[in-house]
């Protein structure tokens, strides 16, 4: 049961729900699963790049960070890249790019770029071997995961590890966001 009403597509509407502080979906401390998996994820590798799809303000960026790897989200919410920084003590500055406004460390080991997801391209960076999807999929109405899926595919390194959080649940109960997406789907679409 799809809610069509609300348009969970729109980059404003994610916008809004930051401009006015509706962000139920933040959490504001390390990720258990990532927490419990992460070394298992990246077989214990140091320095390496974590792409960050949707990425909000997400905690978990600002730990992997302190263990020195290289960070790089995409997020339309200019308030959630500014907090960020903000609520992490991150100093960072901010330049413009076709597209995106680009929040950036001063280490240069954080970079969020502030736009349209579908917007973002290889030119922007170079293709990502680690991908941390912790509420990017599920954020999705079903009619969006395909081409979001396929988008991501474009972005990715020929041999990557994706990491992914996501919810398996009667959507006649609760219509979502955070949307039900079953393994089946996540087989489907990778």
């Amino acid at each position: 049961m799809e809610d069509t009403k609300i348009n969970y597509t729109d980059t404003k509407y994610w916008s809004d729900r930051w401009n006015k502080n509706q962000i139920s979906f933040h959490k504001t401390s390390k990720h258990p699963f990532l927490e419990k998996y992460f070394y298992l994820f990246t077989k214990d590798e140091t320095k390496i790049r974590i792409f960050f799809p949707l990425c909000g303000k997400e905690v978990d960026m600002a730990w992997l960070w302190s263990l020195g790897h290289e960070i790089i989200g995409v997020e339309c919410s200019e308030v959630a890249c500014e907090q960020f920084f903000i609520e992490n003590t991150i100093k960072y500055e901010l330049s413009e790019e076709t597209d995106f406004n680009i929040y950036k460390s001063l280490d240069g080991k954080i970079k969020l770029y502030n736009g349209d997801f579908f917007k973002f391209k290889l030119n922007n960076e170079k293709p990502f071997g680690y991908i941390w999807d912790r509420g990017s999929l599920v954020a999705l109405p079903k009619n969006l995961r395909i081409k979001y899926a396929e988008h991501m595919l474009g972005l990715l390194d020929e041999k990557f590890k994706y990491l992914i959080d996501t919810y398996d649940y009667d959507q006649q109960l609760y219509p979502g966001p955070p949307h039900s997406v079953q393994m089946e789907e996540i087989q489907k679409l990778y």
